[in-house]
């Protein structure tokens, strides 16, 4: 045979073979498992939504996870084609309905439900955080990609929180184009999407937003305020000004004012709310309230002259009289007369000095205060009796020291964790709170709280007074030794709680570079007791 007629041969075996493959290809497409296919047809499944381990307030009141998102899965049927127009609500229609009009299943948010059809059903799913999210410095905000906590309990709790997070998809059958089978329906994959497991706050869900509407309310663009309950020291609230966007937060690194700070649980100049330490430590070594001493505007001590804010002095004054009108000098000379080991022993039962762990990972300042040995100097014990000199604290710590006070001298260290939920829901493990420490005599705390309420009732404190109820407090205007425009930068405050006889709240207001104490801080103490009255919030 020769070579042309060779390959010819080869070539027609060659296209015999190839004819052979493609008939068994066919056979195969064409027998039982194709048929199966045809039977039990292809699924395209759509992921909607993830969640994650739930937060609540002491009520059961969701923290996270209430912002509702509606979507809407379709199979472009004839009849929803004719009527396509009026479903597709509230989003961008082109794209959808090109996909609709090519017989491709769809998913899309909507304002609404309307109704489910085989042919349409809704789905509600949860974002994480909502817009203006409650708490957002102490809750924190979990990574977009990875979705590990990266601040606050989500950093916390993430191996609890992602161990109960889940997610919801939906699957529609398809051709072998992709098109929607238009018998087939819709199915609702939901693998423990939402579920109620998580962890539950001492927080007010409602308490908490009062506190945040206050701050806005009275344009502290800098401070916080934290509300305690004042029998336990469980924190209702703790929030913190400026706000970061959880569902955006790296549009918040470059904004002025470092609005990632969690306020609440950072160390400042303290100033004159530190005076009822000097005050109970006094008591406590048998100091009468009605010691007085003149006010002349300052006091001399050796080479440094300390002055009262009233340059003019206020006059004789006693220990009540001190208080309501901050007097300086007066604590000065108290403080000297007490002797600084007793105002230092006080001052650390009051827990100056010493950080707050709220959870792992999530703790307050330490602050600063001055070594036992340093108050030896008679200018160093001078600048502590008033809350200056290297005396640094939370708002937390303050609200911990006026707590000792309204709970007849208790000390006891703020807490915000409370139990721990199932995929039902329920509690299974609670967190046991810290022992308290008494720290004065039921006596001393009454004492000092009556100078408190003083200052509330016809001191400088006025401002705080609630419309319904008795109150006591202190306010503060305390220098920190920094300047902007030549100016030195103060922090001001107002710590304090009511009822005065019987106090059940504790509420500490602060505010960075603040103006006056009268003005900044007490009309929002006085704003968040109004607004738990008129709530009947308990």
């Amino acid at each position: 045979m020769g070579v042309g007629k060779r390959l010819i041969f080869l070539f027609s075996v060659f296209a015999l073979m190839l004819c052979s493959v493609a008939i068994r290809i066919l056979q195969i497409n064409l027998g039982p498992f194709s048929a199966s296919v045809s039977t039990q047809s292809n699924k395209r499944t759509i992921n909607i939504a993830e969640s994650r381990g739930a937060i609540y307030d002491r009520n059961g009141e969701l923290l996270v996870n209430t912002k509702k998102r509606i979507y809407a899965a379709v199979i472009p049927s004839a009849n929803v084609m004719s009527q396509i127009d009026n479903l597709l609500t509230s989003v961008d229609k082109s794209l959808i309905k090109q996909n609709l009009q090519k017989g491709l299943p769809a998913v899309y948010p909507v304002g609404g439900i309307r109704g489910n059809t085989p042919e349409i059903k809704y789905i509600t799913t949860y974002e994480r955080y909502e817009e203006e999210q409650p708490a957002v410095h102490l809750i924190g905000y979990i990574s977009p990609d990875e979705k590990k906590g990266v601040s606050g309990i989500e950093k916390s709790f993430d191996e609890l929180l992602s161990k109960n997070s889940g997610k919801i998809s939906v699957s529609f059958g398809v051709d072998g184009t992709g098109k929607a089978l238009i018998g087939e329906g819709i199915s609702i994959n939901d693998e423990n999407y939402n579920s109620p497991a998580g962890i539950m706050l001492t927080l007010d869900k409602r308490l908490q937003k009062i506190a945040e509407t206050a701050l806005d309310t009275y344009d502290i663009e800098m401070g916080a305020v934290v509300v305690l309950k004042a029998d336990t020291s469980e924190i209702l609230a703790l929030a913190s000004r400026p706000i970061f966007d959880p569902n955006n937060p790296s549009a918040s690194l470059k904004a002025e004012n470092a609005p990632f700070l969690n306020r609440a649980l950072m160390a400042y100049s303290v100033g004159s709310v530190f005076k009822p330490v000097v005050a109970s430590a006094a008591i406590e070594s048998g100091i009468k309230e009605d010691l007085q001493s003149e006010c002349k505007g300052y006091v001399q001590i050796g080479n440094n002259r300390f002055r009262c804010y009233n340059r003019s002095g206020h006059g004789v004054l006693d220990m009540a009289g001190a208080i309501a009108e901050s007097c300086n000098t007066y604590f000065i000379e108290l403080a000297a007369q007490v002797g600084y080991e007793k105002v230092y022993s006080m001052a650390t039962a009051f827990g100056f000095g010493r950080e707050i762990k709220l959870s792992d990972g999530l703790v307050s300042a330490a602050g600063s205060i001055p070594e036992e040995s340093e108050l030896i100097s008679p200018a160093a014990l001078a600048n502590f009796s008033f809350g200056q000199g290297k005396l640094l604290a939370t708002p937390l710590q303050i609200a911990a020291m006026y707590a000792a006070i309204a709970n007849g001298g208790y000390y006891r260290e703020p807490y915000v964790l409370m139990s721990m939920l199932d995929e039902k829901g329920n509690e299974y493990a609670y967190y046991m709170p810290p022992s308290a420490d008494r720290i004065m005599k039921e006596s001393t705390a009454k004492r000092v709280s009556a100078l408190l309420k003083e200052t509330v009732d016809n001191g400088n404190g006025a401002t705080a007074k609630p419309d319904n109820a008795t109150a006591a407090g202190k306010t503060a205007t305390a220098q920190t030794g920094q300047y902007e425009n030549g100016k030195e930068l103060v922090v001001t405050w107002f710590a304090g709680y009511f009822p005065a006889e019987e106090p059940e709240y504790v509420i500490v207001v602060m505010k960075e570079k603040g103006s006056t104490s009268t003005k900044d801080c007490p009309p929002v103490f006085k704003y968040i007791a109004d607004m738990i009255i008129k709530n009947q919030l308990s």
